[in-house]
């Protein structure tokens, strides 16, 4: 018993970092390209840059509505970014599942692949 609370504490942290989440405490967006959830959870997927060194354009940020679910924007950070050789400034893609089902979608040219159950 007296072990007990450190240990569920442990299970849950440990549980609660392995799940796709916001971006980090650095601001660090994740790439996430294949993902399972269940209805109503969201998830960080993707972050979308602009030109290197600059936050995309509003025009850039525009919600989208697909067969599993729905991408919305969240919060400014940054992204690793091959193009522009490290990190870059982006916000986050974050993806809600609304519906059971697989999908494959594209996230600035990049391909995900979601699933979502019950």
């Amino acid at each position: 018993m007296r072990y007990a609370l450190p240990a569920l504490c442990l299970a849950i942290g440990t549980a609660l970092a392995t799940l796709p989440g916001p971006a980090t405490a650095e601001g660090s967006i994740p790439f996430v390209d294949k993902l399972t959830l269940r209805v109503g959870e969201s998830a960080v997927i993707h972050g979308i840059r602009g030109d290197c060194g600059k936050l995309p354009a509003k025009s850039q940020l525009k919600p989208r509505k697909l067969k599993t679910g729905t991408l919305t924007i969240g919060r400014e950070g940054t992204r690793s970014s091959r193009r522009c050789g490290g990190l870059t400034p982006a916000v986050e893609v974050i993806f809600t599942a609304t519906a059971p089902g697989k999908e494959t979608f594209t996230v600035e040219g990049d391909r995900m692949r979601v699933t979502v159950t019950e």
